[in-house]
C-alpha cells in the first residue's frame, strides 16, 4: 500500500503503540513497539492513505490523527477492522512508557538516530 502522493504522516512507535492502548487494542501494543524502520514506514504510508478523508473507513463520526495511526497498525498486523473502542481510554490511566513525557523523550531518541520519517 503506497501512501498518498505528497503527503507523509510521521509518527514514533511509540505513539502508534500509545494510540492502539488508547483504542484498547493492548495485545498490538508490544508489537507495535518492536518494528523495524522498515515496518514502520510501512505503517506510515497505511496512515497516509487512511488521512484521505474519502477513504472508507471503519469508524463512525470525527476522525482524529490517533485513530488513523491505531487503524494503520492494526492494518499492518491483521487488517483493516473497527478498532476495540471508538472513544478514547483516559490518558491518566496510560501505562508509564506511552505517557506524554515517555513519547516526546523516545521522539528525541529517534530523531538523535536519524530515525526513518522523522523530520
Amino acid at each position: 500500500m503506497q501512501g498518498r502522493p505528497g503527503f507523509h504522516f510521521h509518527f514514533t512507535r511509540e505513539a502508534a503503540a500509545a494510540a492502539l492502548w488508547d483504542y484498547a487494542e493492548d495485545h498490538l501494543v508490544e508489537p507495535m513497539l518492536a518494528v523495524s524502520h522498515d515496518d514502520l514506514r510501512l505503517v506510515q504510508n497505511i496512515a497516509a492513505v487512511y488521512e484521505d478523508p474519502d477513504y472508507g473507513l471503519p469508524l463512525d463520526g470525527r476522525i482524529a490523527h490517533n485513530h488513523v495511526m491505531a487503524l494503520a497498525a492494526v492494518t499492518f498486523f491483521e487488517s483493516l477492522r473497527p478498532l476495540a473502542r471508538t472513544r478514547r481510554r483516559p490518558e491518566k490511566q496510560r501505562p508509564p512508557a506511552l505517557t506524554r513525557e515517555a513519547l516526546q523523550v523516545a521522539r528525541m531518541a529517534s530523531l538523535a538516530d536519524g530515525a526513518p520519517g522523522l523530520p
